[in-house]
């Protein structure tokens, strides 16, 4: 979310996620981050100040990708930087179309088309009835 607040906080393998406050305080509960129980941020940030930045994403088949924005996310819940599924979340499916396909809409949220042009939907799992590409199909 570009006008969401961040946090950058460091977990007990070593490496670093990005946050809200709220998701960072319930794993601190969880000891997960480097200090239970303990919730400061390393740096506050924006969304907007980490869109187009090259991250790697766990388990993903790109070595890189780029942080894009997802307007639809909730500061109330459990947010950070997650990896995109557009074969099987709606959300980020048309996320990523209309990022592809509406260049006032990039121009808006500082999203080069290099971040997104050479990513399609990766087939992950096999729904029932649905298939594996279950969100490119419904929103189709």
């Amino acid at each position: 979310l570009p006008t969401g607040k961040y946090g950058v906080y460091k977990i007990k393998s070593g490496d670093y996620i990005v946050c809200s406050h709220f998701s960072a305080e319930n794993m601190s509960y969880q000891e997960t981050l480097f200090e239970n129980r303990v919730c400061k941020p390393i740096i506050n940030l924006t969304g907007a100040d980490i869109i187009g930045m090259k991250v790697k994403a766990p388990l993903s088949v790109y070595d890189e990708i780029y942080v894009i924005p997802l307007l639809t996310i909730s500061m109330t819940k459990g947010t950070g930087l997650v990896t995109s599924v557009p074969s099987d979340a709606p959300d980020d499916y048309m996320a990523l179309k209309d990022f592809k396909n509406d260049e006032k809409l990039r121009e808006k949220h500082n999203v080069k088309l290099e971040y997104i042009e050479k990513f399609e939907p990766v087939k992950i799992i096999n729904i029932p009835d649905l298939g594996d590409r279950a969100a490119v199909d419904l929103c189709e």
